[in-house]
């Protein structure tokens, strides 16, 4: 046992090394500051932006009640106050038509986005002809918040065909009622959100006021977090010990370590572990930054409290959770420390990483844009082999109560682990490691029946 422990202590010092724990904090800290910026620009884009208002009509009543609503828009939607909406609702001075005139008002008052009402505005909807609200804009580029201003224009002008459409309706109805009823005669979930008209079946009960939509939105972070974290920490993971083992050989210090009175299987049981240490630590780390880093990107996208539908985790379906990502990195450092047997350098090293990076790349890919479920049977064999597809949809199956998927992947994870275990025992007992695979019995045999042949 005290040999177990020395060797882990001894690997856990070449692993996690000041520079390795540096590097992750960083990237940690630079999760959590992109995650933190994120955040705060779109909680900016919440917030009511000023909009120009150029009324090339002005004698009209239509065009004053467009600016009437419009000036009630803000209020409803942003929780304004009328002097406080006046804020934000910037009237233009320029003459409608000269172009030049109203980009350079726009940039003088520092708006991005304006409204320009035509002349015969209020004279076409009276005549039953259509009316225009042309839409001005200054582009500056802002990343993905730069379509919020051509967005909420967009609105402004529905919000203000609608009301002048339930106007119209009123005045040949006689009845403001029917002439909503008329405006949308048939109830739809994205007209009124508030209702609860839509029912949606999960876990074994009918939930209303929620749909399949709203779902996988609240359910975005995590398809996207888990599956990249895991991939990065068994890349990550699987490249250090390679290039270890690449590093021992050509310093000759793995021929040290073998030569030790100690036993094979202790020193392979002590490089997992302390891989495995690593990797858990790496991977918690990145979870976490990722976690600040995913609630940044999706913390306004909308969605629903995940617990109301029993979509949420509870201790011991997280300790599933730790104890399924510790088994997927035990069977990516069996993988390396096989591969890792055949490398004769650090060199050499670099390039045995690619097996292990493209089989966790795969499944990556495959759960962030769909599930396990959803696949055809050969793809499912094909998942269900890879060792790291297993932490990587192992949440959505404790969620919706997959437990068989989840027990199997357990067993199959175990029994992976096992041979691959056994396996790099096998290969330390042997004199692989030393001599290379060309002095191996197999190779001999082979070069034998080649010269006599």
């Amino acid at each position: 046992m005290n040999h177990l422990v020395n060797i882990t202590r001894k690997e856990l010092k070449e692993l996690l090394t000041p520079g390795s724990v540096l590097s992750i904090v960083i990237v940690v800290i630079l999760m959590m500051a992109i995650g933190t910026m994120v955040s705060a620009q779109t909680d900016d884009a919440k917030n009511p932006s000023a909009i120009g208002i150029l009324n090339g009509d002005g004698s009209g009543t239509y065009d004053q009640d467009s600016i009437g609503y419009i000036h009630y828009y803000y209020e409803k939607i942003y929780s304004l106050t009328p002097e406080e909406a006046d804020k934000y609702i910037i009237m233009m001075d320029s003459e409608y038509g000269d172009d030049s005139a109203i980009i350079s008002e726009m940039q003088n008052k520092g708006l991005t986005s304006a409204l320009i009402i035509e002349p015969d505005y209020s004279e076409n909807i009276s005549n039953h002809i259509q009316a225009t609200i042309y839409e001005y804009y200054i582009f500056e580029n802002q990343g993905m918040m730069s379509s919020v201003t051509s967005s909420i224009a967009d609105l402004l002008i529905v919000y203000v065909s609608n009301n002048i459409s339930t106007n119209l309706l009123t005045e040949l109805t006689g009845d403001s009622d029917y002439a909503i009823f008329l405006e949308n005669p048939v109830v739809n979930t994205n007209c009124d959100s508030s209702s609860n008209i839509s029912y949606t079946y999960i876990n074994g009960k009918l939930h209303s006021g929620v749909t399949p939509f709203e779902i996988s939105t609240s359910m975005m972070s995590q398809n996207l977090m888990i599956p990249i974290v895991i991939m990065i920490v068994i890349v990550m993971i699987g490249s250090i010990v390679i290039s270890s083992m690449g590093n021992e050989k050509e310093n000759k210090t793995l021929e040290t370590l073998l030569t030790l009175p100690v036993k094979r299987t202790t020193i392979v049981g002590g490089k997992l572990l302390a891989s495995a240490i690593t990797g858990l630590i790496f991977g918690l780390a990145y979870l976490v930054g990722m976690m600040f880093y995913m609630s940044g990107l999706t913390s306004n996208v909308g969605g629903k409290d995940l617990s109301e539908y029993g979509l949420s985790l509870n201790v011991g379906d997280w300790i599933i959770v730790m104890i399924m990502i510790f088994l997927a990195i035990f069977c990516a450092l069996g993988i390396c420390m096989i591969l890792g047997a055949f490398v004769k350098n650090y060199k050499a090293a670099q390039t045995m990483t690619l097996p292990i990076s493209v089989l966790a790349m795969i499944p990556m890919f495959v759960m962030m844009f769909s599930s396990w479920e959803s696949l055809p049977t050969v793809l499912q064999v094909a998942i269900f082999a890879i060792p790291f597809s297993h932490p990587m949809m192992v949440m959505d199956n404790l969620m919706f109560g997959n437990y068989t998927i989840v027990i199997g992947g357990l067993i199959y994870l175990v029994i992976f682990t096992i041979v691959t275990i056994a396996l790099t025992v096998k290969i330390y007992k042997s004199d692989i490691l030393l001599t290379g695979l060309s002095q191996t019995r197999f190779a001999k045999m082979f070069s034998k029946k080649k010269k006599s042949g």
